[in-house]
């Protein structure tokens, strides 16, 4: 404290002197005489000093209050919680600095701030930092083509879905709940009248991109029309057994272009990582792919294909191949259709692609906190469409459809493994997902019967089934069938615009193919989630936006059962009407999540805005005796850019 009070003390000294500085230099300005400039061997700047340096960033404050009514009794049984700061490793404060000296190199910094409100305690203070790293940059002209290079720190890079990129699906979701890298609109209606006319969000630059650390290297408008990228250096995706040991990750694209509707690529992707404390062995991948992007004039096509290999001391899987295919018409067309197929062997490994590994869950780090940050091991996923899996094929089909003010789109998939695998399936929570994960930041194995995992900002569960063969694994292949539909409507309510948006996810696991999502007792898990949103432009700096999602999951006989004594109704519809005959009772999961959301989005200022949301949320199993939660939160967040 006595340190701080001296430094703000230091500091007002110093503007009383610069004050008093200024002042006489206007008194005495006309006695002193003109000094010469500075001899100097250098040529003069071509724009003055305060345009070679500039800085731009945000402040972001985060608090909210939960107060439970029912709770997880190994999860520290707290009902109430006061927080303030993003305890998911997002700056609250970001500072960035960009400069460029007159041989034109450039160069920046990212200063960035954790949280500062973690109590007076030592060890939780945050000081301004370095995390984010120092980069350089340069480009340089030449007439072979344009080359850039940058080094230092964090960097975002993607190449391509095979090797290194962020996952993208169609963008399908709930926007009630928001993400702190989502940049400010000019206006808060804006957010939810893009989405609405375009169906995406902007998630800021790490959308779709995979962090890196090291030598960058980019050449565009080479000879031949050729362009080339690469990088080398490190990822927090392929991480050693320890922090010190070596780990490596290469990546390279080279870029034919021989009209602007044409591409073809080239893709490397390699990584090495020790495994144990000695560096004696180690865990190495290598991917190389073909990719082809072609348009036509209601068509279009991308596909890429190739080979990908993996060892370790643990397994020696060989070499498997990857398909990824789209054939998209254009938005030209009365009806567009985007049709995927993908197959990727069990042996093709990668976690910095566009799809989740599934067979080798050694990819992950023993290292405390950094495996579940990044990506957690899934089990047989059901995930939604767009999002592929390794060991699995298949393929969806979807459509746009627009009427006016209407608007809707949705499709159907229908996938299966290629192998057997492991006798459990995972499903992500599409309801309270980010509220069940702020119980247990980036927990693994947690919750009362230590089947729920937390990844960024989700949480997913973990299935066991018993119809194993030995060794952990099933004796059938399993099949998957996934269908979404959103609808989305613009009206006016009492002169003011209002968009009405509806989300529609099913899923289900069986062990034979079904071209529509199951929901009888011969599938190992279904799972129904049905999401409402509203947002009203009350004025026109406020956003009044609501939300109401249910999400259902059931499992049958082969998975795991409660420790309940009595069986249930899979549909409580049915046995409130008397139709007993109808009335399917099971003691596997019959999972209840529910939803409730107000909240407002208000403009303070150029560059600033501030979000309130209240939520009243429930997950139970009455099946499951202690997975019962309840309760509400209510969160604020006030954001301004500069």
């Amino acid at each position: 404290m006595k340190s701080t009070t001296l430094a703000r003390l230091a500091l007002r000294i110093g503007w009383i002197g610069i004050g008093f500085a200024h002042g006489l230099s206007h008194v005495g300005a006309q006695d002193l005489p003109v000094p010469k400039e500075p001899f100097s061997s250098h040529s003069p700047l071509l724009k003055e000093a305060a345009d070679q340096v500039s800085f731009s960033g945000f402040y972001r404050f985060l608090g909210y209050v939960r107060h439970q009514k029912k709770t997880f009794p190994n999860n520290s049984g707290k009902t109430t919680a006061i927080v303030v700061g993003d305890f998911y490793r997002e700056p609250m404060l970001l500072l960035r600095m960009k400069g460029r000296t007159k041989d034109n190199i450039s160069f920046g910094a990212d200063f960035m701030i954790n949280s500062v409100y973690k109590g007076p305690s030592e060890q939780f203070i945050q000081p301004l930092t370095l995390d984010l790293g120092l980069n350089l940059r340069t480009r340089i002209s030449t007439k072979l083509g344009q080359f850039s290079l940058r080094s230092g720190g964090i960097s975002w890079y993607r190449q391509s879905r095979l090797t290194v990129w962020g996952n993208q699906a169609f963008n399908r979701n709930s926007i009630f709940h928001r993400r702190p890298q989502t940049p400010l609109n000019n206006m808060p209606w804006d957010r939810y009248n893009s989405y609405y006319n375009a169906g995406l969000i902007d998630q800021g630059v790490r959308y779709g991109a995979r962090a890196f650390q090291g030598l960058f290297l980019e050449g565009n408008k080479l000879p031949f029309n050729l362009a080339v990228k690469g990088v080398l250096g490190k990822s927090n995706f392929n991480r050693s057994f320890l922090e010190t040991n070596d780990n490596f990750t290469s990546c390279f694209q080279i870029k034919y272009r021989p009209n602007a509707d044409t591409h073809l690529s080239y893709n490397v992707m390699a990584s090495r990582a020790d495994v144990d404390s000695l560096s004696s062995a180690q865990r190495r991948y290598a991917i190389h792919t073909m990719g082809l992007s072609k348009a036509w004039s209601r068509l279009s096509l991308k596909a890429e294909c190739g080979v990908g290999s993996f060892s370790s001391p643990t397994y020696n899987l060989g070499h498997g191949e990857a398909l990824v295919v789209e054939l998209r018409s254009t938005h030209w067309s009365k009806l567009p259709v985007t049709v995927q197929g993908y197959r990727i062997s069990p042996q093709f490994v990668n976690v910095t692609g566009n799809f989740f590994n599934t067979t080798v869950l050694e990819v992950f780090p023993n290292v405390s906190g950094i495996g579940s940050t990044i990506r957690t091991p899934y089990k047989s996923p059901m995930v939604g469409l767009g999002i592929p899996a390794n060991n699995r094929q298949g393929a969806s089909i979807n459509v746009d459809f627009s009427e006016g003010r209407l608007k809707v789109n949705g499709g159907v998939g229908v996938f299966a493994e290629i192998d057997t695998s492991s006798s459990g399936i995972s499903y992500i929570h599409n309801v309270n997902s980010q509220t069940l994960s702020r119980l247990f930041l980036f927990g693994q194995d947690w919750g009362p019967y230590n089947q729920l995992n937390s990844t960024y900002r989700g949480v997913f569960e973990e299935v066991n089934l018993t119809d194993s063969e030995g060794a952990g694994r099933v004796d059938q292949r399993k099949h998957f069938s996934t269908l979404e539909l959103q609808v989305k409507y613009n009206m006016t309510v009492f002169k003011r615009s209002c968009n009405l948006f509806s989300l529609t996810r099913l899923n289900s696991v069986q062990h034979s193919t079904a071209f529509a999502p199951k929901f009888d007792t011969t599938a190992l898990v279904s799972q129904a989630c049905q999401e409402f949103d509203v947002s009203i432009s009350c004025t026109e700096r406020a956003v009044f936006v609501g939300h109401f999602g249910i999400e259902r999951v059931i499992g049958n006989q082969l998975t795991d059962l409660g420790d309940a004594n009595i069986a249930t109704p899979r549909n409580l519809f049915f046995e409130w009407s008397g139709w007993s005959s109808v009335v399917n009772y099971t003691s596997a999961r019959n999972q209840r999540n529910r939803s409730i959301g107000l909240g407002i989005d208000y403009k303070v200022g150029p560059n600033v805005m501030f979000f309130i949301r209240h939520q009243w949320y429930r997950f139970v199993d009455p099946n499951f005796l202690e997975n019962h939660i309840s309760g509400t939160e209510t969160m604020l967040e006030l954001k301004l850019t500069f």
